[in-house]
């Protein structure tokens, strides 16, 4: 089942110190995780539109049914990526309150909206989308399979990122699966993890090779996010809502250009 959550990064701490903090305001240890992780990026958002007009010209009814199911997928990251003026000149020329309507039209109004030009080069100039991957991760011994979708257009201060995760046997079977039906994987990253719970929050002291060691807070609630960076004594820390690609960016390092990302 997917859940929806409220995500930061407070950055550059001293693990140590956090651990002993964490410890003495009553947080749990999880455990010490050395994970393994490929990426893999989905097919662009360009190539998927393509592919489900054309498959709504069929009269097989259940193919309609398939690729209207993948249309709420796609226009929900689509709603995601475009600028409001963009999504706002949309709405207005067909109508709508939202683009999910669409979905609620006939077949023929619906290949219509993907026909029409503005929408078709709207779709052509996104690639791969940013905030969307999968991930397969082995953490010690376990294995989990993860759709990760970071929402964009809340404007917040705290990242909203939508996860479906499900642990698979074999880190090796579940890989070779993926590129079976066509998604390789972009690269391979190692990650050292320390994890806590608190109350009703993940914790998490994530080092990575190559950048500072940062701290990972997951939750529901913005007022106990804000409560554990107080009891931290890290609000003079910068608190970001960035994902990790976007940290490497910071200090220069691109990592859709690496191959492999691991401690030496």
């Amino acid at each position: 089942m997917a859940k929806i959550e409220k995500e930061v990064k407070i950055l550059d701490i001293n693990p140590i110190e956090v651990k002993e903090k964490l410890i003495k305001m009553g947080a749990i240890f999880q455990g010490e995780k050395n994970q393994k992780i490929y990426v893999y990026d989905l097919p662009t958002l360009y190539y998927r539109y393509l592919e489900i007009r054309e498959l709504l010209k069929t009269d097989n009814q259940m193919l309609i049914n398939t690729n209207l199911q993948k249309l709420e997928v796609l226009l929900k990251e689509f709603n995601d990526l475009i600028s409001e003026e963009d999504l706002n000149n949309i709405l207005t020329k067909f109508k709508l309150n939202s683009l999910k309507e669409i979905l609620n039209k006939e077949v023929k109004e619906i290949l219509n909206f993907l026909n029409t030009k503005e929408v078709e080069e709207l779709f052509k100039n996104l690639k791969i989308n940013p905030n969307k991957w999968i991930r397969l991760r082995q953490s010690n011994d376990k294995v989990a399979l993860t759709s990760k979708h970071i929402l964009n257009n809340e404007k917040l201060d705290f990242q909203n990122v939508s996860e479906i995760e499900f642990e698979v046997s074999s880190f090796s079977e579940a890989n070779l699966f993926l590129e079976s039906i066509g998604i390789c994987k972009r690269s391979y990253q190692e990650k050292i993890r320390y994890s806590y719970v608190y109350k009703d929050a993940e914790i998490e002291i994530d080092i990575w090779p190559l950048i500072k060691p940062y701290l990972e807070i997951e939750c529901d609630d913005k007022k106990l996010i804000e409560e554990i960076i107080t009891k931290l004594e890290l609000n003079n820390h910068e608190v970001v809502s960035l994902n990790t690609e976007e940290l490497y960016r910071r200090v220069g390092i691109d990592v859709h250009s690496m191959s492999e990302l691991k401690f030496k």
